[in-house]
């Protein structure tokens, strides 16, 4: 039905004009006396309608309509997190009108953000098993869903990523009106999905990795791979603290000290690249984020076949090459972790974290 055919008079009965005709006809009007007049029109009853001149939507009205029937799920479930942030919103005086009121608001930047990513990342992954079930509207989504997603996640991630995901999408379900709440889904972790030495990631691994970034280098994340196997240092600090100084890279890490690698021939070549000079702002180089590169490795390590590494390991793999490095130049066993930890920009005397951690073959 073309509701935009309708009065606004709420009083006047609106019915289709050629009853005969009512499968085919989108026409709409009122029923009038004016019989004969022209734009009026005679039913199989001898009833004479009289055709409504369509009112003109507003822009409120237009992007309502263009909403509801051409965006697509993740657009809807967007919309719902907007509409629940407005900057400078007091969280207190939501709180004093109840927990209900506080639960359909979001009050910061970064928790707006964090709804957005898991949303795209619901999405995403779901898109096939939502497809096939003809989810387009984000009323239809079910509590199955975001259970099936979890369990996906699951064989990754954390349990305290997992419990995290849940709770960003029960979220999400209030601010749309909907019940996404589930039962607790336990994470299944492998053995390289756990921190420590034992999940550096092998040469053999990192190898097809890089070699499938040279192969599609149009990816800021696929530039930050190949560097990093050069210069070994924590994601965080390669996308928010890299820039380039007389010959040398300056690098901030998280613990406020900066350390320094020298940009040797196979580094600049990298530097110099088309796909890394779109990168270069000045002095620096601003890589995507961390979580935008730490997705692009887990989606290489799956087109791959690869077994599922953290960035992070990459570093590890370079501290345990560092240190074979250094014990094969003729250093001692104490000497190589303590060269090792001041490459990896760590404090001193930290050679049992570096064993726990980084070193797997401390030879």
């Amino acid at each position: 039905m073309d509701h935009r055919n309708w009065t606004e008079n709420s009083s006047r009965t609106r019915v289709p004009i050629d009853g005969a005709d009512i499968r085919t006809r989108r026409q709409w009007g009122i029923r009038t006396e004016n019989a004969g007049k022209m734009g009026t029109f005679r039913d199989f009853k001898g009833i004479f309608w009289e055709k409504v001149r369509p009112r003109p939507m507003d822009r409120k009205e237009r992007i309502q309509m263009a909403r509801r029937g051409k965006a697509n799920l993740e657009q809807q479930m967007r919309s719902a997190v907007f509409g629940a942030f407005r900057e400078g919103m007091d969280k207190r005086s939501a709180k004093m009108q109840g927990a209900d009121q506080m639960e359909k608001k979001i009050y910061s930047y970064a928790s707006r953000n964090q709804l957005l990513d898991r949303i795209h990342d619901f999405v995403g992954t779901m898109k096939d098993d939502l497809r096939q079930e003809g989810i387009r509207k984000r009323e239809e989504l079910r509590p199955e869903h975001v259970e099936k997603y979890l369990e996906i996640k699951a064989t990754t991630c954390s349990q305290n990523t997992i419990n995290e995901y849940a709770s960003e999408l029960k979220k999400i379900g209030r601010l749309i009106g909907i019940d996404l709440q589930v039962e607790p889904v336990i994470a299944i972790r492998k053995k390289s999905d756990s921190r420590g030495a034992e999940s550096v990631m092998s040469r053999e691994d990192l190898g097809k990795i890089l070699e499938y970034a040279r192969e599609h280098p149009d990816s800021g994340s696929s530039v930050a791979i190949r560097l990093e196997a050069l210069i070994g240092v924590r994601v965080g600090d390669l996308a928010y603290g890299i820039r380039i100084d007389q010959g040398k890279l300056r690098i901030k890490s998280k613990n406020g000290k900066w350390c320094e690698r020298m940009i040797t021939p196979e580094i600049r070549k990298i530097l110099e690249s088309e796909s890394c000079r779109k990168l270069i702002d000045g002095d620096r180089i601003r890589f995507p984020k961390d979580g935008s590169i730490n997705k692009y490795l887990l989606r290489t390590e799956r087109k791959l076949g690869l077994e599922e590494h953290s960035f992070h390991d990459i570093r590890r793999r370079i501290a345990q090459d560092k240190y074979d490095e250094f014990r094969t130049s003729g250093m001692s066993r104490s000497d190589s972790l303590r060269a090792v930890s001041a490459w990896l920009n760590h404090g001193p005397d930290r050679q049992k974290m570096l064993l726990e951690s980084y070193i797997a073959d401390p030879w």
